[in-house]
Formats: C-alpha cells, structure tokens, sequence
C-alpha cells in the first residue's frame, strides 16, 4: 500500500497514530464571511446567525510517531461533512519537521513549522 509507505518512510507508520500530551482548546464565534476566507467552497459552513465556531487548539505532544513537539492550529470554523462536522484547520504551526511534512503531504494541513517559547 503506496501511502502506508509513505507514512512509515516519514516516521508515522501505519495509522491509527498514538498521540499523547496535553492540549488546550479556546472556542471562538467567527464571523462566517471571515472563516470562508480559508474554507474551499465546495465544503458547506456549519452557521448560526452568521457565525460558525472556531478558535485555537495548542498542544504539546510528550509522545508522537515523531517524538515530541508543540502545535498550534487556528480554527477557521466547522464544516459540514456528512454524516458528522468537523473544524477546518486555517493555519497549523508545529515545531519537528516531520510533523509539518506529515500534515502538508499526507493531511493536506497548511503546515508551518515554528518555534514555541514556554514562559512561566
């Protein structure tokens, strides 16, 4: 299988893929003409009064297919894909390079790699 090769030649191996860590999430109503700015248009807006729901997920990964590492991901706002929704990625930053070459080649995620700062 073509892509499970890929994955495992990038670290990931097969799926499904353990992630362990700790995460945060901060829900946001977004204006809906702001979120289709980052929503292809073939994809419908989950919305309510003009606002679908987005945010901003922070994680740090102590144990991936690629080892450690930090995520930020901005949440455009929810999709509908039937028979479930789910939140569209508008930008992911991460700290290892596999892990941004995992999401820009495999996911499809618009993957940038960053550096994360804890402060205490």
């Amino acid at each position: 299988h073509e892509l499970g090769a890929l994955h495992a030649h990038m670290g990931y191996g097969e799926s499904p893929w353990v992630f362990k860590g700790r995460a945060l999430y901060q829900l946001q109503l977004v204006k809906c003409e702001e979120a289709r700015k980052y929503i292809p248009p073939n994809f419908r807006l989950v919305e309510l009064f003009g606002y679908t729901l987005g945010g901003f997920y922070l994680a740090r990964y102590s144990d991936s297919p690629v080892g450690s590492f930090d995520e930020l991901v901005a949440l455009a706002g929810l999709v509908w894909d039937p028979p479930a929704s789910c939140a569209w990625a508008a930008r992911v930053y991460v700290n290892n390079k596999a892990a941004r070459d995992h999401g820009l080649r495999s996911v499809g995620l618009p993957s940038r790699q960053a550096a994360f700062l804890e402060v205490p």
